[in-house]
């Protein structure tokens, strides 16, 4: 076993079996959050069994040989804490928060409902049941089912990334129980997990319950062999009868690995990340054109979208999406100011600082890092990150990510005929001023 000391009271341990732990310690806390993460998410399904990561994530709670459902429920009840977990395009997440006295319980039930699932037929269709119904509220969410749309266009020759988390009916309906104990076998492995506990813990104690617990098991199970994605430049219409047409615009942008993303999460908060951005005010506030206006930068282990989005009137789809495209022609030819600057570091490193402040938005930044492969800053060093943001590292950015021939537009809703092929076809993004 190796232990490695990363920051004032977080510490590393990669266990004899290959399973990395990190624990960060706060003195201050009388609370533990514990989550596990495991590397397998909808881009690691098979194409027949798509769904079947987050049918397993369901199916981990449904009892053990040692556990039933309503005894796991029970459990974490009796400590007055909680239990839930969440699938992704790349991981799958389960995490638990309770006194610090319940550290040996959470982690005991944490570890074995990840390795020693039952796979009960009786609770694999009730399961079922609940999952496709679930696939049905997505079915019948707009703004869910235009996303979807959105990202099943994203990417080149139908990479899994543009598959739903959820999956479909039809692949759900086929999932067998022989099926999720071969996928939990080949993935459910300890080198292909990370556990990370922050709060009211010892580093010590916690390494040495989890070499108790996690099987020492022989490594090289996994034999997921993962393609990085290209982004597609593309445009869509769909046509739906909703109450709202939504616009979604894809740039590329930093994976979660490159350094870029810093000064990437900087411009973006200047152009769509909160009241102040420049979308907020120009398509909410001065114009009312919209009341979910947004962009985001969304970064995979090998990929990045650079996501904008509005939800509006049908009748007010052509102008809206034009003014975002100026938005981003803007952004493009004038780059940002110096006061933007300034005002988009105070909010980001404003918004770390109070995430601190909760052990489990703490674990949660240590996993999402680790899991996918970006190294830990502590949190002194990611705000220095975030402050050494200059005008000209923004303008490196948007020239290398706000690019006219990698643009995927996708339009969803009522009113989509309005929207002229020119008006995605012919945008020639300006070049930068010198």
């Amino acid at each position: 076993m190796k232990t490695s000391h990363l920051d004032r009271g977080l510490s590393e341990a990669i266990l004899d079996n290959g399973m990395r732990v990190l624990v960060e310690e706060v003195p201050h806390s009388r609370s533990i959050s514990a989550g596990l993460w495991v590397r397998v998410g909808s881009r690691d399904d098979p194409t027949d069994r798509s769904g079947i990561s987050h049918f397993i994530e369901h199916m981990l709670f449904k009892g053990t040989p040692t556990r039933s459902a309503k005894e796991i429920s029970r459990q974490i009840d009796a400590l007055g804490g909680q239990i839930n977990g969440a699938t992704g395009k790349e991981s799958t997440f389960y995490y638990a928060e309770a006194p610090a006295s319940g550290l040996r319980e959470v982690l005991e039930i944490i570890s074995d409902i990840a390795q020693h699932p039952e796979f009960s037929s009786v609770e694999l269709e009730r399961e079922r049941g609940v999952v496709l119904e679930e696939i049905r509220g997505r079915d019948d969410d707009p703004e869910q089912q235009a996303y979807d749309l959105f990202t099943a266009g994203l990417w080149q020759d139908d990479h899994p990334l543009t598959r739903s988390v959820l999956g479909e009916r039809e692949t759900i309906e086929g999932v067998s129980r022989s099926d999720l104990a071969s996928f939990h076998e080949r993935f459910y492995t300890p080198d292909n997990m990370i556990l990370v506990v922050c709060g009211a813990a010892h580093t010590e104690s916690v390494i040495a319950l989890a070499s108790q617990m996690f099987d020492a098991d022989p490594l090289g199970r996994n034999s997921s062999q993962r393609q990085a994605p290209m982004l597609r430049s593309d445009h869509n219409t769909h046509a739906r009868d909703t109450g709202q047409t939504h616009i979604y615009i894809g740039l590329p942008a930093p994976d979660a690995r490159n350094d870029d993303r810093f000064a990437a999460e900087v411009v973006n908060a200047i152009l769509g990340g909160g009241m102040s951005s420049r979308l907020f005010v120009h398509v909410r506030e001065e114009l009312g054109l919209a009341y979910a206006v947004s962009s985001s930068v969304l970064s995979y282990s090998d990929a990045g979208v650079w996501l904008t989005y509005a939800g509006i009137a049908p009748e007010n789809v052509e102008r809206t999406l034009d003014i975002l495209l100026e938005e981003i022609n803007t952004l493009r030819r004038d780059g940002v100011r110096q006061d933007e600057l300034d005002l988009a570091r105070a909010k980001l490193r404003g918004n770390f600082i109070l995430d601190l402040e909760s052990n489990i938005n703490r674990m949660a930044r240590l996993g999402g890092a680790a899991i996918a492969g970006s190294k830990i800053l502590s949190p002194d060093e990611l705000i220095e990150r975030i402050d050494a943001v200059r005008l000209a590292d923004a303008r490196r950015i948007i020239d290398a990510y706000v690019d006219s021939g990698r643009m995927n537009i996708t339009v969803v809703g009522p009113g989509v005929e309005s929207v002229k092929e020119q008006t995605v076809q012919e945008i020639v993004l300006p070049p930068a001023t010198s």
